[in-house]
């Protein structure tokens, strides 16, 4: 990885982790690519707002501190917390669920997007 001009990693958004990315992926087969893509995306991206999350992935929504990302159209949802980028990081996105349409409409996932909690733990989420 490589630091550019003003210190900054050269990177986009700090994923965590890549790997409940591709445990999803082989979980559910049908979106490993599209979840693929959607990592790309993060870790080119850097990310100060939603607006600007929209910009590259036009269906993504917030709900508290969590960014939820569809994924194969209305058949999945990529459940993140989010850290937006500062003049000191490009952002973070901690992986908490994946989910398929069924699940995410049950809400038992929000309890991991309360602004109030506490930091995320800095192990690897384990995606559910």
């Amino acid at each position: 990885m490589s630091v550019t001009e003003t210190g900054r990693r050269a990177h986009g958004v700090n994923v965590i982790s890549r790997r409940a990315i591709l445990d999803a992926g082989m979980r559910h087969p049908d979106a490993e690519s599209a979840l693929t893509a959607w990592y790309k995306a993060a870790r080119q991206a850097r990310w100060e707002s939603l607006h600007e999350v929209q910009a590259v992935l036009p269906f993504t929504d917030q709900v508290e501190c969590c960014l939820v990302f569809n994924v194969c159209g209305n058949k999945y949802r990529l459940i993140c917390r989010v850290s937006y980028a500062n003049p000191w990081t490009n952002g973070t996105l901690w992986v908490k669920h994946f989910l398929t349409h069924a699940e995410y409409d049950k809400q038992k996932w929000k309890k991991d997007c309360l602004k109030g909690r506490a930091r995320p733990e800095r192990r690897a989420a384990q995606v559910r």
